[in-house]
């Protein structure tokens, strides 16, 4: 695993609880299986937000080359790692 900084490693475990919120929401909302209804939006979240970080690595669209910068430190999140290789350590894939 490759070492992060501080700000990139709470950027990934604030990722991952978003994800965690959002299945949680879905899920006790729907009157079928649990489990089936889990594994689907774990799915569906994973693959969104490695979409996202893939389109802020600049891989996606060309015209969208974006950095997200820590204001305490200055330092970009982006700094010595691509972030959608980065999402596979922190969110839950089915």
């Amino acid at each position: 695993m490759t070492q992060i900084s501080r700000t990139q490693e709470e950027f990934f475990l604030a990722l991952k609880g978003i994800q965690e919120t959002v299945v949680a929401s879905v899920t006790s909302k729907l009157d079928i299986s649990v489990i089936d209804v889990e594994s689907i939006v774990y799915d569906i979240t994973s693959e969104t937000i490695c979409q996202i970080m893939t389109l802020l690595d600049g891989y996606l669209n060309e015209s969208v080359q974006l950095d997200i910068i820590d204001l305490k430190s200055g330092e970009p999140l982006r700094a010595g790692l691509e972030l959608h290789d980065k999402c596979v350590d922190y969110l839950k894939f089915n």
